[in-house]
């Protein structure tokens, strides 16, 4: 395709980015477009007011292509949400999806959105160039391998191109850690495992049927690793890193690989003695790595070996306490080899967090007391217990289905149990997890500091101190001992006939317990992430993992879905070359310390410029023009409280607040201020207080209500909505009686139920 053809042609590419990460596939699709010369554009979407601006953006200036990162049923919602917005304003260009859950469902999404075009399957970086190009050329798209259109699967893909292999993704933001930056990072794909609940494992699977529909042969398929893991030339990987240490300052490295190292003992340290010396030849310093490793093949001589070349951070999979679990979900339990492989992890100083599939569609008391017993063993790093999600296109999924036992969709499944004691605790279990533990949980904020700590330790081991050290691990050892307790006597009152209601004092006696802990922590974390003037920020994998499920209301094209995201960019904005004239001081030096004190003193400014103020607020680089959106919201006991829908008197109120808040940023005259900063005003306090009143009316999982605020924040009707029971109704209705809401007057409140595994 000559140059011609791309004139005025380009990509936007739209997903997820949670807070304190990078979105890794997107920089990868971005590098395959460069690397043709194809021009792209990339929109990050996690709330109303980025679904909001993209919208904006794109409708002003309409890619060719509109590709949807849909990673996972969760990710893909507002990606979705953008795409039926644009053609409903007009957008004519080729709308696309990829990613793991397009893979899996792309049946039931083209069924399900009459307009998206088709779906790329499987690693997307050769499909959407050859897509590209061919719409570029005005030609059809249905017989470009990998693509599936409504016409079917077409061609199928190219498994043994090893394009995606040897590209460098191309980044843009970074998170940060300790002053410096961290980055996601991959040396190989795929996995050799086939768990029935794995979305990875069906993948691998599914890929194998492409290699053999393009008439390849089993031996020729496994010996590329298609089916299994495939591997990064080493030159690649350290060429990438060496790259990102001497020119971005990247300190952390994250490998996403689902088992990074070869499983044989000999040939894992070998891999790290190559790994190890490629980087030394390219001058790296000081660095640390964080990686996802399965304790069963792990060995003690590997651990030493992967600490010696820089482990700080090991998340290990433990899943399954029993065997009777294992073996029905195609997995190893683990046993005492495993328990020493995480006291040997914790002996060398590298921080750990393990989970287990507490709960899942085939549990029963014995295999829950089993899973806490299991867990109360661990002799390092902290856990996490889990619901194990049914996820679409695996082997769990299809045995679901056939037996009836599936409720949802492909977005997010939920399934009965076959014993009425675990549907109670399965309530109780996520009444937990969300009122006295949260999204971002005690152990998982444990194990970021614990995380924070081992990296400092290499980075800057002036800010470690032997009493910082002690503390935390007495906080390990609490954190622990707390789960376990409430897990023990949760199952103890769902035997006893009690559920999601009964659970309410447990839950706020564990809460107590939870926030003391959590002051330990502060200590902490003050003492290693802090200097005098540089505002707390930190990377935090599993805080992202565990980022609470998206919920929105996906209105008319007529704006009504903007109410509780209100974005003061499009109206109230400021002259610009005003605000601009008055940053340009050439002798003033912007580093990043000076830069995040400025955005601290900038939601500072935003707090006191409007007391009801609660929402985020950006500056995309030194001088640049504020961006401000009201978003009061908060994640109450078992649900995500937020404002489902405004009137227009409402509408206009969030955006003069929006409006004050950045102008008030504005002449402040913060020089270097850039960067994003959450404000938690009066708004999320009485969102807080709502749901605190509220939230025992409403069982996990039952339907939702609209709680409707007069002018003067008074609760004027509480109705049903998604069929809440009368009583459900007036129970709320109860609750709420002569309670004020002032900073949320006009609004409607809807909390809606989910619990992110």
């Amino acid at each position: 395709m000559g140059d011609m053809m791309l004139h005025d042609f380009s990509v936007a590419l739209v997903g997820r980015r949670l807070a304190y990460n990078e979105n890794l596939g997107l920089a990868y699709l971005r590098a395959a477009l460069d690397e043709v010369g194809i021009a792209s554009v990339t929109h990050y979407i996690n709330d109303v007011a980025e679904l909001e601006r993209a919208a904006a953006a794109l409708t002003e200036n309409p890619p060719s292509v509109l590709g949807l990162s849909l990673a996972d049923g969760g990710s893909a919602l507002w990606p979705l949400a953008l795409g039926e917005l644009l053609r409903k304003r007009g957008f004519e260009g080729h709308i696309t999806a990829g990613g793991q859950f397009a893979t899996l469902a792309r049946g039931w999404l083209l069924e399900r959105y009459g307009w998206l075009d088709s779906v790329v399957r499987h690693a997307g970086e050769v499909p959407i160039v050859q897509l590209a190009q061919r719409l570029a050329s005005q030609l059809d798209v249905a017989d470009v391998p990998g693509v599936t259109t409504r016409a079917g699967d077409g061609r199928p893909a190219s498994v043994l191109d090893t394009a995606p292999m040897r590209l460098v993704p191309r980044r843009d933001e970074l998170p940060e850690l300790l002053g410096h930056r961290a980055c996601h990072i991959m040396a190989s794909r795929g996995c050799k495992g086939r768990c029935f609940y794995c979305s990875p494992a069906a993948l691998q699977n599914a890929e194998l049927e492409e290699g053999k529909r393009g008439q390849h042969s089993l031996g020729v398929l496994r010996n590329v690793g298609v089916g299994g893991v495939r591997r990064r030339a080493m030159d690649s990987l350290a060429d990438e890193m060496a790259t990102l240490w001497h020119e971005r300052d990247v300190r952390y490295f994250y490998f996403v690989d689902e088992h990074l190292l070869p499983y044989e003992e000999q040939a894992a340290i070998d891999w790290l003695g190559e790994f190890s010396a490629a980087l030394t030849d390219r001058g790296l310093g000081a660095f640390g790595i964080g990686a996802m490793l399965r304790a069963d093949r792990l060995t003690p001589a590997v651990c030493e070996a992967f600490r010696d070349a820089g482990l700080v951070r090991c998340f290990v999979g433990l899943e399954l306490a029993t065997t009777e679990e294992a073996h029905r979900f195609a997995r190893r339990p683990p046993g005492e080899a495993e328990l020493e492989i995480v006291r040997t992890l914790g002996e060398l100083g590298v921080a750990t967090v393990s989970n287990l599939m507490l709960v899942h569609p085939y549990s029963t008391p014995e295999t829950i007391r089993a899973g806490v017993e299991l867990l109360e063993r661990l002799p390092a790093g902290v856990f996490e217990a889990t619901r194990m999600m049914v996820y679409h296109g695996t082997r769990l999924h299809d045995e679901m289905a056939a037996a009836g036992r599936l409720v949802g969709n492909a977005f997010r499944y939920g399934y009965s149990y076959e014993d009425a004691r675990m549907e109670r605790f399965a309530e109780i279990f996520t009444r937990l997890r969300g009122e006295a533990f949260y999204s971002y949980s005690l152990a998982y904020r444990t194990h970021d500091t614990h995380l924070a700590l081992g990296l400092a330790r290499r980075l800057h081991p002036e800010r470690v101190d032997q009493g910082s050290e002690r503390r935390l691990e007495r906080v390990r050892r609490a954190v622990n001992r707390l789960y376990a307790d409430g897990y023990r006597r949760g199952l103890e009152l769902a035997l006893s006939g009690g559920g999601f209601a009964e659970a309410r004092e447990l839950a706020h006696e564990l809460r107590q317990r939870a926030d003391a802990l959590g002051e330990d922590v502060s200590v902490v974390e003050s003492r290693l992430l802090r200097s005098k003037n540089t505002k707390l920020q930190r990377f935090a994998p599993v805080r992202g993992a565990a980022a609470s499920a998206i919920s929105f209301v996906m209105m008319s094209a007529s704006g009504c879905y903007q109410s509780h995201g209100l974005d003061s960019t499009r109206d109230g904005a400021v002259d610009a070359s005003r605000r601009d004239a008055s940053r340009r001081d050439a002798s003033v030096v912007c580093t990043d310390a000076r830069q995040r004190e400025e955005m601290g003193e900038a939601a500072v400014v935003a707090a006191h410029a409007d007391a009801c103020f609660s929402g985020q607020v950006s500056i995309a680089s030194p001088g640049a023009e504020p961006s401000v959106s009201y978003s009061p919201g908060t994640y109450g006991g078992s649900a995500s409280w937020n404002i489902c829908y405004s009137d227009s008197d409402s509408v206009a109120r969030g955006e003069r607040i929006a409006a004050d808040v950045k102008q008030a940023i504005s002449d402040a005259n913060l020089v270097c201020a850039a960067g994003s900063e959450r404000v938690e005003g009066n708004a999320q306090a009485d969102m807080s207080r709502m749901s605190t009143a509220a939230e025992s009316c409403l069982g996990y999982g039952s339907a939702s209500v609209e709680i409707v605020l007069d002018d003067r924040g008074r609760v004027r009707d509480v109705r049903s909505r998604g069929g809440a029971a009368p009583d459900v109704v007036a129970c709320v209705r109860d609750a709420l009686r002569g309670l004020r809401f002032p900073c949320l007057a006009s609004f409607t409140v809807c909390p809606e139920f989910a619990i992110a595994e």
